[in-house]
């Protein structure tokens, strides 16, 4: 398996330039490098407070893959934000910021069908109070219930495996998610869902946890 790690060197307090002209050629989104952008994304709902050395705004998938890549090749660390609703400072970092939630807000597909087993994919950058505007007319509603469910998005509290005031009853997100695709360090794209169902990296990754618990 390929270990993939910030370099321990990369201390800079803004994107080198170079990697800031690369980035922006590879991708269609926003790269904001400027202090007054980079101060917006300082700090989130906690009291913590980095400047991030860079933020994208992706605009397709293959933004972030690209970003990904490019950052892989800089050693530059990545840090993924959704609503920016956390109180523990999850999305504060000196890293390259992808702010997931301007353009990725889409529900892909849902089957509502069967009360019982209703499922429905969507983009991270969607607002849980939106999942449930969807959901309401069906008579459904998205368990995990967070405080801030005018703001979060569905790829943040998958991140911080949210929970929320009805957890005790409906669990965490980690009781509720039935797979993500994610991209891995390296720009690699891959499937987390059922083992039964796995391939690819994902499934090494799989086979590697699962050989830990059996040991």
């Amino acid at each position: 398996m390929t270990k993939i790690a910030p370099d321990p060197s990369f201390t800079v307090s803004s994107l080198p330039p170079e990697i800031s002209t690369k980035l922006q050629r590879h991708v269609e989104g926003e790269v904001l490098v400027d202090g007054a952008s980079r101060g917006r994304y300082a700090t989130d709902a906690s009291i913590y407070q980095q400047f991030p050395v860079a933020v994208l705004v992706p605009k397709s998938a293959q933004d972030i893959e690209a970003a990904l890549e490019v950052a892989n090749e800089s050693g530059i660390p990545v840090l993924p934000r959704g609503g920016g609703t956390s109180q523990c400072g999850q999305t504060t970092g000196a890293a390259l910021v992808i702010d997931n939630s301007k353009h990725f807000r889409k529900i892909l597909s849902s089957d509502l069908s069967d009360p019982d087993h209703a499922t429905v994919e969507v983009e991270p950058g969607i607002v849980l109070d939106h999942l449930n505007a969807h959901l309401k007319p069906h008579g459904l509603w998205y368990p995990v219930d967070v405080s801030t469910a005018a703001q979060a998005t569905i790829g943040g509290m998958a991140g911080n495996n949210s929970c929320g005031s009805r957890s005790i009853a409906y669990g965490n997100m980690v009781h509720n998610v039935l797979g993500i695709n994610a991209w891995l360090a390296d720009g690699e794209l891959a499937n987390f869902g059922p083992y039964s169902e796995s391939m690819g990296r994902a499934k090494v990754l799989g086979d590697y946890v699962k050989h830990l618990v059996d040991d």
